[in-house]
């Protein structure tokens, strides 16, 4: 891979920050999915989303849109170079 663009290593250091930041993200996310809440309390007791409780509703939301984040990164870095989409040919 000799023809390398100018923008060769500029993409990989932001592809590789953005796959370290996904891992501290959920990294974090894990952490406070497994702290115990003692949370604000209503009138029957701490928050509860489904079942779960608020602090595990929103550590695995985070999770989720940090992996989400790094997929729709990976699907733009591997697509097509300099090809127009396939659906623009017509017979």
């Amino acid at each position: 891979m000799r023809n390398r663009t100018r923008a060769y290593w500029p993409t990989r250091i932001l592809l590789a920050v953005g796959i370290l930041a996904t891992v501290f993200a959920v990294g974090f996310a894990l952490l406070i999915a497994t702290q115990v809440s003692s949370g604000p309390f209503t009138m029957g007791g701490p928050l509860d989303i489904l079942g779960l409780p608020l602090n595990v509703v929103v550590a695995f939301a985070f999770a989720g849109i940090a992996v989400i984040g790094l997929v729709w990164m990976l699907r733009l870095f591997r697509g097509p170079r300099d090809e127009p989409p396939r659906w623009r040919y017509r017979d």
